[in-house]
């Protein structure tokens, strides 16, 4: 009963914190730094990036920290630290003032992830891992479709676009609530000798790296190609649609509509099918949503709309079994292995979007009679850098007996 009320608590907790981070920083901060501050997009995702980069940094130190202290205390303290940055946004008017200010939400995701990943791994057998990964990955998804719609509400129904940062941490201090009331202590102490593979070090580090180094070439690529276009998704339908907040946010409805849906099926399918084959099945269909929306005219938008939601999928269904697989390659160092992985994945997050928001800026293409304007070049370059991850991912994967029970 213990380890239920626990898995629940950081399903809900998870929840909350990541419809936070995706308000915070994929609706509220960039609208906010173009409309308001007065910032280009080149600097903007530079902001963004000083988020990716610092939970890049930490992720692998927090994993091993919460190998040797426990999961608890920094799934309490993560989202207890956004709400105060998220407020002291509004007071910021430089760009290092709100660098600094990401760099701590990026210390949040960092001590947040990592444990919360590895709090699941550690109370759900090895069989149902995949599906259990699959209630996280249902928050997750949740967050990134619900985000915007929530962000644009607040700025739209009040007419300020501070609102946003009110809400968001109205939402981290509802995720400290749960994280403290409702988690319960997992009973690791700092100091505990029987612990000592909790401690970090670049030794330790790249040991982590080492133990699959094909799983960390493979969490790298895929997270650039996300990179480049994960803070410019909602200029860009304002740019190319002209749509304000609140419908940018809509369109997201039917995503997480088919998230909710198909999460649990889809994480039951990762454990029959075997983690390798669906990662590789999640990345092939990844891309060919991709290519299907990055035409030289403009798409409709009601195609955008369902491309976002089979891209949402084809998401759970890769992110499911690709926790599932990074939690079984050194159970004992489960938390550093995962928060190598997690570096990983932002360091390719980080140039993604560095890249991303300097093409977005200033790189149109002229491909003979075609020309694509400067704001779809991200895209374009997203397409094709999963259609690599796919293939890496047939070199990379061996194939695992499915899970049967």
């Amino acid at each position: 009963m213990r380890s239920v009320s626990a898995f629940w608590a950081l399903v809900i907790m998870a929840g909350f914190a990541e419809l936070g981070y995706v308000t915070l920083n994929i609706s509220a901060m960039p609208v906010y730094l173009r409309e308001v501050v007065g910032l280009g997009e080149a600097t903007i995702t530079a902001v963004g990036s000083v988020f990716l980069l610092t939970e890049a940094i930490f992720r692998a130190p927090m994993g091993a920290l919460s190998d040797r202290i426990g999961r608890r205390r920094l799934i309490t303290l993560a989202p207890m630290l956004t709400v105060v940055t998220s407020l002291a946004t509004l007071l910021a008017r430089h760009p290092l003032q709100f660098a600094i200010l990401r760099a701590l939400d990026g210390l949040s995701a960092a001590m947040l992830w990592p444990a919360a990943y590895a709090a699941i791994g550690d109370s759900v057998p090895a069989q149902r891992r995949s599906w259990a990964m699959s209630f996280l990955n249902m928050t997750y998804m949740g967050g990134i479709a619900l985000g915007p719609l929530a962000g644009g509400l607040a700025n739209d129904l009040t007419g300020a676009k501070q609102a946003s940062f009110y809400l968001t941490a109205c939402l981290f201090a509802i995720a400290t609530l749960i994280a403290w009331r409702f988690y319960p202590d997992d009973g690791r102490k700092a100091g505990n000798p029987s612990m000592r593979e909790g401690h970090f070090s670049v030794q330790a580090l790249l040991r982590a790296l080492r133990a699959a180094p094909g799983h960390m070439l493979l969490a790298f690529t895929v997270f650039f190609g996300i990179g480049l276009v994960m803070l410019l998704v909602k200029l860009y339908a304002m740019d190319e649609y002209g749509v304000s907040e609140t419908l940018f946010g809509a369109g997201l409805v039917v995503p997480a509509l088919a998230i909710a849906a198909l999460s649990l099926p889809l994480g039951r399918l990762a454990d029959k099918l075997g983690r390798a084959r669906s990662i590789r099945i999640g990345l092939s269909a990844a891309a060919l949503v991709l290519w299907s929306v990055v035409a030289p005219s403009k798409p409709p938008l009601a195609w955008v709309v369902v491309a976002a939601a089979l891209g949402a999928i084809t998401f759970v269904l890769t992110f499911a079994a690709w926790m599932a697989e990074l939690s079984e390659i050194d159970p004992a160092r489960r938390g550093i292995i995962l928060g190598a992985a997690g570096t990983t994945q932002g360091i390719g997050s980080i140039l993604g979007a560095l890249l991303g928001g300097f093409l977005y800026e200033h790189v149109p293409l002229r491909l003979g009679e075609v020309f694509i304007p400067a704001h779809r070049t991200p895209f374009l370059a997203c397409a094709a850098v999963i259609t690599l991850s796919a293939l890496l991912s047939w070199l990379v994967l061996k194939p695992k007996p499915a899970r049967t029970a």
